[in-house]
């Protein structure tokens, strides 16, 4: 299996695990915030090595989808801490995916 493959799977098992930890902590499952945890370290992973090894002119996209992925870290936290404002990071970090959605990466 070649690099590239190891970090798609990776990475589609970083997003199942964040989508999960919503999901539980929705309906207040005690461990929801440590599912979430992983799933954030390993998006926030992929996505800068992404950023740190993508061409040039897709610099911008990754650095945004970077971006996005830090805001499930303070997330992480508020639901660590019990606050209730975790749910804000989230859709910041939403917002952000839903637009480099619609930017193109060239190969």
């Amino acid at each position: 299996m070649n690099i590239y493959r190891t970090l798609s799977i990776t990475y589609y098992i970083g997003m199942a695990l964040v989508l999960f930890g919503v999901l539980m902590r929705l309906m207040d499952t005690p461990n929801a915030v440590y599912v979430f945890s992983i799933g954030t370290l390993f998006m926030i992973g992929i996505r800068a090595y992404n950023r740190i090894v993508g061409r040039p002119e897709n610099l911008r996209i990754f650095t945004i989808l970077l971006v996005s992925s830090l805001f499930f870290a303070p997330a992480a936290w508020a639901m660590y801490t019990g606050r209730k404002y975790w749910i804000l990071f989230v859709f910041i970090a939403a917002i952000l995916d839903g637009y480099a959605s619609f930017r193109r990466i060239r190969r």
